[in-house]
This record gives structure tokens, C-alpha cells and sequence, in this order.
């Protein structure tokens, strides 16, 4: 009887915690004020988490770069693309896109890429979907010249074609 007793108490305590502590977390939730930003935004900050097939398609062009197959890594990309990277600007058919880039990969030996994350969001407003990658590219030129540059890209998809390809890079500090 004295067992019963203490698993009944020990059981209505462990209850009494578990209401007290959700109403604890309910009650300091502000759901209805607004943030008042000292910036207007360009883009929507409507934003959900967007299917990551989406992401697959992005990793799997930079992949086929990686591997010098500029025709393969082109495939996802829509009819019509923009390019943009640093001193670099393409608006046009994706076979001129396949052209420059071909040459720009022939110039050096062997690339790889290591990723910090990605992440995909779907913009509900525009239905947009963009994949923005976080990674390290290294390379060597066919000189045998090493170099390295941190990037972050923003690319949109649509129908699950690449229709923009916007990349930012960030050079390291030369050594002394």
C-alpha cells in the first residue's frame, strides 16, 4: 500500500512539473508584436524551408564542374541563364554559358570543393526557390599555381532548372 502510495505522488508531482513548465514556455511567446527593422529589406523575408531536390541539383552541377565536365554540370541550367561572379557578368543561352565556362575550367588541372552547409528556401510570395551554398573551392592551374577562395552562392530554381547563378567570393589574406 505504501508503494502505490509514493508512485501515485511521485507520479502526480512529475505532472504538475511538466504543466508548470509548459506554461511557463506558453506565456513568454510574443506571437503578435511585429519587429520594427531600422532597414528595409529588397526581398521578402516571407521565407519557409524549400525541397531539397532542389539542392541536389546544385551540388550535383558542381560536382560534374569539379570533375571537368563543364556539359554535364550545365544540364540543370535553364535555356536562358544569368551568371554573375566577381568581374564576371552573363545573361544569355545556356550553350554560350557551356563555351565560357568550358575555357575557364580548361585553364586549371584539378578543383574541389569543401562545404561549410547549404540550405534551401522557398519564397511563398515570389514562389521562388533559391539553394545559397557556403564552401571552400580549391585549384590548381595548369602552371601548377595552388589557390583557394571562400564562396557563398545564391542560386535560383526554377522548374527545377537553374535560371540564376549568383556567386561571392572572399579572398584570403596573402601570407607574409
Amino acid at each position: 500500500m505504501k508503494q502505490s502510495l509514493l508512485l501515485l505522488l511521485l507520479c502526480a508531482a512529475f505532472a504538475g512539473c511538466q504543466n508548470k513548465a509548459t506554461t511557463t514556455t506558453e506565456s513568454t511567446v510574443d506571437t503578435t508584436s511585429k519587429l520594427n527593422y531600422p532597414f528595409k529589406a529588397k526581398y521578402s523575408l516571407n521565407w519557409q524551408k524549400g525541397d531539397e531536390k532542389n539542392a541536389l541539383i546544385v551540388l550535383n552541377c558542381l560536382k560534374n564542374y569539379n570533375a571537368g565536365d563543364v556539359k554535364a554540370a550545365a544540364k540543370d541550367f535553364a535555356d536562358t541563364v544569368t551568371f554573375v561572379a566577381d568581374n564576371f557578368y552573363f545573361k544569355g543561352k545556356r550553350d554560350s554559358l557551356v563555351g565560357i565556362l568550358s575555357q575557364m575550367r580548361s585553364e586549371i588541372t584539378d578543383v574541389s570543393k569543401e562545404f561549410d552547409t547549404w540550405m534551401t528556401t522557398y519564397y511563398p510570395d515570389n514562389k521562388e526557390t533559391w539553394v545559397t551554398l557556403w564552401y571552400v573551392e580549391k585549384w590548381t592551374d595548369k602552371k601548377g599555381k595552388k589557390d583557394s577562395l571562400y564562396y557563398v552562392d545564391d542560386v535560383l530554381l526554377k522548374n527545377e532548372k537553374i535560371v540564376v547563378y549568383d556567386e561571392k567570393i572572399r579572398h584570403y589574406p596573402a601570407k607574409k
